[in-house]
């Protein structure tokens, strides 16, 4: 497949403090992987790049970016792989979604188009802003929204052009987060129904 892969590099967060799940959700085990393994595993089947994003290194020997900014939210982390990235889109998506599948990703990478800044699926009325497609047109208006102290993802997206992309209810599990000991029992049960899709 590697002449397949998408010509874009892929960020893994981790930075989240995990305070619900009283433990670094980064090195929670599915199966015989770390969800961190397990997407970056997946994630580099189909991009050129994949990194790992976060406040600290982890045990684990996968190419590493630390956070730009000691400030906790998912933007920060954002912001960091695209001020990374030196490629034109950057897929992001945090550790704790090691359900999502590699027909999803590619799915959402169809309605990447030069036209747009962000390619973001939605459950529900979700969106899924640490799972997302990235221009690289986004990072200034990012890193304004930090300098403000507007930690919030989605508050820049009205100056932004958007593609909300509605997932189907058959895979809505695929999005599942793992915050709570219980997203865990409920992520390993959809892990062992889901395998690769």
């Amino acid at each position: 497949m590697n002449q397949l892969k998408f010509p874009i590099n892929a960020y893994i967060l981790t930075g989240g403090q995990s305070r619900r799940f009283k433990s670094d959700k980064s090195l929670v085990k599915l199966g015989n992987k770390t969800v961190t393994e397990i997407l970056y595993d997946r994630l580099l089947s189909i991009f050129q790049n994949v990194f790992v994003v976060g406040k600290k290194v982890p045990p684990i020997d996968l190419p590493f970016i630390p956070d730009l900014n000691h400030i906790q939210c998912p933007l920060n982390g954002i912001v960091t792989a695209l001020d990374h990235s030196n490629t034109q889109w950057s897929f992001v998506i945090a550790c704790d979604q090691p359900l999502l599948q590699k027909e999803t990703i590619i799915s959402l990478y169809s309605h990447v188009s030069p036209d747009l800044h962000i390619v973001i699926p939605k459950t529900n009325d979700k969106l899924h802003t640490t799972c997302a497609f990235y221009h690289q047109y986004t990072l200034p208006v990012f890193v304004g929204a930090l300098s403000r102290g507007e930690y919030v993802i989605y508050k820049p997206f009205d100056i932004l052009n958007v593609k909300k992309v509605v997932i189907k209810n058959s895979d809505v599990e695929q999005f599942v987060n793992i915050n709570t000991p219980e997203d865990l029992e409920m992520a390993e049960k959809f892990f062992l129904e889901i395998g690769e899709k």
